[in-house]
């Protein structure tokens, strides 16, 4: 989309924000640049900017920029990740995955009410990588805006709750284990940045581990994606059909899930320079802060008073079904 010129002021602010949240993260490690985005930019969205001369410009920073972060994702990512966990650890994934999936929309639609599609990207975000996955996810389910931003920021807070409380739980079930807290930590927690955040609480070991559970999670985005469309799609389907219309949706799977997939064939092949997959990573994780900070800015108290604790309650009855389940895979299948 062509940045016009009433757009300017609003991207600018979101950078700005994004800079400073990277640069105060070292002083609040715990929180990570991008709860810092993301809370900052709740505060400073609802005060100083809160006015229509901002907001085209921040909807605009929330959306397009973590499009391309997840096309580089690829770049990073290979199919030897899948070799390295052996069977056991894609099982302990694919399983995890699926139940969060099922479980957690089942919980929105059906014990919450929050309607299918917050549940689908409740779902998705949980199960796959945050923020990343609900931009994924959404377009390809036809999600509005203000449920697109109260999953992000809902999933978000829960994984600022997880990165407080794992590196204390994990040693404490697994002890020195550091391919085992590092499944915990990697199967479990949102983002990316947050799963490295939260491994880094606890040595530089379980930091590997973790990110490649987590990467075997984002490799299977693109499958959750199509997989959520249809069943999507499905179901408006049959609502149309009620109704005497007829409708024949196609699944349009966006550009930067296809960019993803053929990157990573590309650097699962090819040994890339190192200076590209660095600059890839730093790009990613920067337009990861950059998404959280629009976020941020865009959702305004009435959409948050609207959600009120039911989407609270529903985040943390996710992370706890989430965490159990992770634990009793773990003593199963290790």
């Amino acid at each position: 989309m062509a940045i016009k010129k009433t757009m300017i002021p609003g991207i600018i602010a979101t950078i700005i924000l994004s800079i400073i949240a990277k640069l105060i993260a070292p002083y609040i490690s715990f929180l990570g640049a991008e709860g810092i985005a993301m809370i900052g930019g709740i505060i400073i969205g609802n005060t100083v900017l809160n006015g229509q001369r901002w907001s085209t410009g921040v909807r605009w920073a929330e959306k397009y920029p973590i499009e391309i972060g997840i096309a580089l994702l690829g770049i990073t990512t290979t199919l030897r990740t899948i070799e390295e966990l052996g069977f056991s650890g894609i099982i302990f994934t694919l399983i995890q995955m699926s139940l969060t999936i099922l479980v957690v929309t089942w919980m929105g639609i059906h014990v919450f009410k929050v309607g299918p599609k917050v549940a689908m990207l409740m779902g998705a975000g949980n199960a796959v990588c945050g923020s990343s996955a609900i931009a994924s996810v959404a377009p390809a389910i036809g999600a509005d805006d203000d449920q697109r931003r109260t999953s992000v920021a809902t999933v978000s807070i829960m994984g600022v709750l997880l990165l407080l409380t794992l590196p204390t739980i994990g040693p404490m079930l697994f002890g020195k284990d550091n391919l085992l807290v590092g499944a915990l930590i990697g199967g479990t927690v949102q983002s990316v940045g947050q799963v490295v955040g939260t491994a880094s609480l606890v040595n530089p070991s379980v930091v590997a581990y973790a990110t490649l559970f987590k990467m075997v999670r984002v490799i299977l985005l693109s499958v959750v994606v199509v997989v959520l469309a249809n069943y999507s799609h499905k179901n408006d389907s049959a609502i149309a059909q009620a109704e005497m219309k007829q409708i024949r949706p196609k699944v349009k799977i966006p550009w930067f899930i296809i960019t993803f997939i053929v990157l990573m064939l590309f650097s699962s092949f090819l040994k890339l320079p190192s200076v590209i997959t660095t600059s890839a990573k730093e790009t990613t994780g920067f337009f990861g802060v950059v998404n959280l900070a629009g976020i941020g800015l865009n959702l305004k108290w009435s959409t948050i008073k609207n959600a009120g604790g039911k989407l609270f309650g529903y985040g943390l009855l996710t992370i706890l079904f989430q965490v159990s389940l992770a634990i009793l895979l773990i003593s199963v299948l290790f």
